[in-house]
């Protein structure tokens, strides 16, 4: 076992795959679990505190009895480790962590990679973050559907609960939804800008100290003022293709995708780039949103070429066919299942 992919997975740096793939491994090779120095070498803000009770509360709820003679040892790390596989991203449903604790777990997702990052949380919605995105939520999610965004931008698409309203707080403002795709992020200092991509969406003040309420109907993007919730409509990007085509071009040049894209004003050839980068490319020739349903997709790579007049579904067609997954389009969201 590399000594970097075990702090990787104990540190909550993990993606949802990776995690479920160390989880599998420790598993199912018991001389391993035995060797973790749990807290070895492990700076204090990389580790999450929780108290000895909580432990074993947590390990009675949802691991199995220990056989007799079960070492001290190699129940707290098990149980240590059953922590940070909550914590890296697995999806938590409403029986399976342990709601009868009096405070819920924080549970955050971070990306630290340079390429967009897919989840999927406890209620099967599905957040998109940007690089150095940030969010959490608490393990109560399934029961009281509530996000904190506190860095970057993220785009949800909000599975449909009327009975639990879908509530995101972005620095004092609540964007609340029942069935929706939407996004949000800083649009300066004292703004956000939130665009919503489809269904309906309600910004409002989560404290209830204002009486302020912008309702979005269709799609639209506004700027809202953190403070006053005064708000104004912006004009989407309607670049034409060609145009986003050279300015693409051009922004590979000073990226560290230079190596497996070379671009020409006429066609892009595709080595090894990986498929959440070709999504984000799609979406920004495109005018796209692309909603990836299964984010394991997003863990392969693509090799191909792209030519300015190609049709955006060929290109779909041809993706989907390497990956063995479906698309359909309405209303500039791509869903890939």
């Amino acid at each position: 076992m590399k000594k970097e992919i075990l702090e990787k997975f104990l540190s909550n740096q993990c993606s949802y795959n990776e995690c479920k793939d160390m989880a599998s491994f420790l598993e199912s090779n018991d001389d391993e679990l035995d060797k973790i120095e749990l807290f070895e070498n492990l700076a204090d803000h990389e580790i999450i505190h929780v108290n000895q009770a909580e432990k074993e509360t947590l390990c009675d709820a949802i691991l199995v009895k220990p056989k007799q003679g079960l070492l001290v040892k190699r129940l707290l790390i098990a149980a240590a480790v059953l922590l940070f596989v909550a914590f890296s991203f697995y999806k938590l449903g409403k029986h399976d962590h342990p709601s009868h604790l009096a405070s819920p777990l924080l549970v955050e997702i971070v990306n630290n990679t340079e390429s967009v990052e897919w989840y999927i949380l406890p209620d099967s919605s599905r957040v998109k973050l940007s690089p150095a995105a940030k969010l959490t939520y608490k393990t109560n999610f399934a029961n009281d559907r509530e996000l904190n965004q506190l860095a970057g931008e993220v785009t949800y698409f909000v599975k449909a609960n009327k009975e639990v309203p879908f509530r995101v707080i972005n620095q004092g403002v609540q964007t609340r939804a029942v069935g929706t795709a939407f996004s949000i992020d800083d649009y300066n200092s004292a703004n956000l800008i939130i665009k919503l991509l489809e269904g309906k969406i309600v910004v409002e003040d989560p404290s209830n100290s204002t009486d302020s309420q912008i309702k979005l109907n269709n799609p639209t993007s506004i700027v809202v003022n953190k403070i006053d919730f005064t708000y104004n409509h912006v004009e989407n990007n309607k670049e034409g293709h060609k145009k986003a085509w050279d300015k693409e071009r051009k922004q590979v040049r000073n990226n560290n995708l230079k190596s497996t894209i070379a671009w020409s004003n006429q066609v892009v050839n595709f080595s090894g780039v990986s498929n959440a980068d070709l999504f984000s490319i799609m979406e920004r020739l495109y005018g796209v949103s692309i909603d990836v349903e299964n984010p394991k997709i997003t863990n392969g790579n693509f090799t191909g070429e792209l030519y300015q007049n190609d049709n955006l579904e060929n290109l779909l067609t041809i993706f989907c066919q390497i990956n063995g997954c479906n698309f359909t389009i309405e209303d500039k969201i791509i869903r890939i299942r």
